[in-house]
């Protein structure tokens, strides 16, 4: 066997790449993956933090029931049981009155399930329950939308998920406490900003056929661990290779009518000629995969430079003893706007929380302690009875460029594949009709693999 040669080199080492490169494995195929950075998982990661030594994910990743091609991916390396799913969708909300309540959707068929469990929501008024029935008919134009070939759409493409919301009759305070909670979960970003028609389809997934498929799964291990690590042996185990610190460049010959070939890959002193690529690398590092501009990618690296960004925030917290009774509570109307205990990942004795803000745009640019002020202030407003625990450390991860933004106008979002033979995308950015989530980027690799093999 020469072991210089692959059938196809994957570019990126994320929940995309490693998806296609694990799918690729699979079906008999011989893999090199390549990730520039010094540890796997692109933007779903875990570092060591410096004063504890715990493995501090750069952000809490959650994943959903209705999260198929996550979970098959999961099955093909080994690491299901890494993560935890809850048989039905049920979220415990502390509103900005401090009054706490909780969703908890029985096991009844979709979307019934859902009905049920907000017409017992005690946060709600019977105005503001009722008031979401009137989410029935564009939610079953959204499940038709879902159906191959069909010309529905359950929301228009200029809408904001905040107008949609509101032209359906969704009260002010349903919005606060189930909606917006959701879409800022899904979409990464404000629903006054976010456009509707990926919200919509993020609600036809989640209350489809099963019950589950609204279900919330967290994963029981630092992220690398949880998926990284698993799918590099997985790999190495059937032939392939997976290399870190490897900047790889996409070397493409042009055929003089604006078209091209992929022909060969490069890192640092070495080269792979290769037939067919994968880049799953995010769309702000696309246009460094290059040295020379690809005519027939123009537009494609366009596109990418002008993607606008959405961001996310993380504070860890410390604690001298354990303060909170659940996984997770929802804190509506916040900076903050969840909260995670970590035990799930680190053991019953873990006093370490997450507190997570996203589409924090308008927070991102605070100091560190800043920051740390506002989750510890909103934590104890939230929870009074941590007043009596002693905080021991804090930390921040910022991610800047988390997701990209789902805002109206925002240029399109690219296909699989591409002006150049033998090269294909993958990535939560390709064009999956999902915002940027871990299914969205585990579809694109599915899919990269499928065409680059199959």
């Amino acid at each position: 066997m020469d072991l210089t040669r692959f059938d196809v080199i994957v570019i990126g080492a994320g929940f995309a790449g490693l998806s296609a490169a694990s799918r690729l494995t699979r079906g008999g195929a011989r893999v090199l993956v390549l990730e520039a950075r010094g540890r796997l998982g692109g933007r779903a990661t875990a570092f060591p933090d410096r004063e504890t030594g715990e493995l501090v994910d750069n952000g809490q990743h959650v994943l959903l029931g209705c999260y198929t091609e996550t979970f098959a991916f999961l099955r093909d390396v080994g690491a299901l049981d890494n993560v935890r799913l809850d048989p039905q969708l049920a979220v415990t909300m502390i509103d900005r009155a401090l009054r706490r309540t909780r969703l908890a959707c029985p096991a009844l068929p979709a979307p019934f399930h859902l009905v049920a469990g907000v017409l017992e929501w005690e946060a709600l008024s019977w105005r503001d329950r009722l008031s979401a029935l009137g989410m029935a008919t564009p939610l079953k134009h959204a499940r038709r939308e879902l159906r191959p070939g069909s010309t529905m759409k359950a929301a228009s493409p200029g809408e904001t998920v905040e107008g949609w919301l509101v032209r359906n009759g969704q009260t002010p305070r349903i919005r606060e406490m189930l909606w917006t909670p959701l879409a800022l979960a899904a979409l990464n970003q404000p629903p006054d900003q976010a456009a509707a028609p990926t919200f919509a389809r993020v609600l036809a997934e989640m209350l489809g056929d099963d019950a589950q498929a609204a279900a919330i799964a967290l994963p029981t291990k630092p992220l690398h661990l949880m998926y990284a690590e698993p799918a590099r042996e997985y790999i190495e185990r059937h032939g392939g290779t997976v290399r870190t610190g490897a900047l790889a460049k996409v070397v493409v010959s042009d055929d003089g009518d604006g078209g091209g070939e992929v022909a060969a890959v490069e890192s640092g002193d070495e080269r792979w000629t290769a037939t067919r690529v994968i880049s799953s690398v995010p769309w702000f590092a696309f246009p460094e995969l290059f040295e020379r501009e690809p005519p027939a990618l123009r537009d494609l690296l366009d596109r990418a430079r002008r993607l606008p960004s959405s961001p996310i925030v993380t504070v860890n917290l410390w604690f001298d003893r354990r303060v909170l009774d659940e996984p997770f509570i929802g804190l509506p109307g916040r900076a903050m706007q969840w909260v995670f205990d970590k035990r799930l990942v680190f053991g019953d004795e873990a006093s370490h929380l997450s507190l997570v803000s996203s589409g924090a745009a308008s927070i991102l640019a605070r100091s560190n302690d800043e920051l740390i002020q506002v989750a510890h202030d909103e934590l104890l407003e939230a929870l009074p009875e941590v007043r009596s625990a002693r905080l021991l450390r804090a930390s921040v991860v910022r991610e800047p460029r988390a997701t990209f933004s789902l805002a109206p106008g925002a240029p399109a979002r690219p296909s699989t594949e591409t002006g150049v033979k033998g090269f294909f995308l993958a990535g939560d950015w390709i064009d999956t009709g999902l915002p940027a989530t871990i299914e969205s980027a585990v579809r694109s690799g599915h899919r990269a693999a499928e065409l680059c093999i199959w």
